[in-house]
């Protein structure tokens, strides 16, 4: 198998955010026997291994990142009665469209998370219609230390709020197996346009990673408290806390990850001492999470 490995590839355009240096080492997987492989070069040199999706949920170091990245690209698709199994690389528009074209619903909520079907089991992502634990059936897996897929259920994943067991556990997910139902294209055209219509109303548009923070327990949202906190509008380069929706910080164009980064844990400190607690960054920030230092 001849896997082709480059060097020093500029991450800022595999993501929403548009910034972040290279990757030390870089390439594609279309297959698991790639990702296999790849984890097990990264092993070999001792360096750091992260696969990356959609790319709408990270947020790189303008140092870039000192190890392996894999842009997963696996891209098949197989319907059942009631059911479809993607390969973790398809991006769930695709999916949602994929599976309206034969008439099968049931996941137009999804119609409002970027990404890919990967990232979104990773990450637990979703909507309060619709987590993507709640849509799952079944996976396959690649382990961390294992050699071969393997078939789990949902149960395996120990599903939490943006959260799974595989953030700690490093297993790759290979494919997932969602639970449709019956609905007229011309419905789910319908349910997808408003959840659309939705989001646009609420969120502003512009280079962001989405949310940039966890709801915390006990409040409205992570938003209310960085706006009562009075970040709304904060600027820090070229890095803007949104006045439309608080918890999203933009890329206004020419922002670097220090700018919002910088940006960020200014509104985390703002957030603490104005309301006593500690928001979580919902991105994935690589290669070193400055709210955990």
């Amino acid at each position: 198998m001849e896997i082709q490995i480059q060097k020093n590839v500029a991450l800022r355009q595999f993501t929403t955010y548009h910034t972040g240096g290279p990757a030390q080492y870089f390439a594609v997987a279309r297959d698991w026997q790639t990702f296999f492989h790849l984890r097990e070069f990264a092993k070999k040199e001792g360096m750091p291994f992260l696969i990356l999706g959609g790319g709408s949920n990270v947020l790189f170091a303008d140092e870039g990142y000192p190890g392996m990245v894999v842009l997963n690209q696996m891209d098949k698709v197989a319907f059942h009665p009631e059911a479809v199994t993607s390969e973790s690389g398809v991006h769930l528009m695709k999916l949602i469209a994929l599976a309206a074209q034969r008439n099968m619903g049931g996941i137009s909520a999804l119609a409002n998370v970027p990404g890919t079907v990967g990232g979104a089991v990773y990450g637990n992502a979703g909507t309060r219609d619709l987590w993507m634990g709640d849509a799952l059936l079944s996976a396959i897996i690649l382990p961390e230390n294992g050699d071969k897929p393997m078939q789990v259920d949902k149960d395996y994943f120990k599903f939490g709020y943006r959260d799974s067991v595989i953030k700690k556990t490093k297993d790759i997910v290979l494919a997932a197996t969602l639970k449709l139902k019956p609905t007229p294209a011309g419905v789910i055209r319908i349910e997808v346009n408003e959840y659309i219509k939705s989001r646009m109303a609420k969120q502003p548009m512009g280079l962001s990673c989405g949310s940039f923070f966890k709801n915390p327990t006990h409040f409205p949202s992570a938003g209310w408290l960085i706006e009562q906190a009075g970040c709304k509008g904060m600027k820090e380069g070229g890095a803007m806390v949104s006045d439309k929706h608080a918890n999203f910080i933009l890329n206004t164009g020419n922002a670097t990850t220090k700018d919002i980064l910088t940006l960020a844990l200014k509104v985390h400190q703002m957030v603490k001492e104005k309301h006593n607690t500690i928001l979580e960054p919902e991105v994935q920030i690589f290669p070193t999470n400055p709210f955990k230092s």
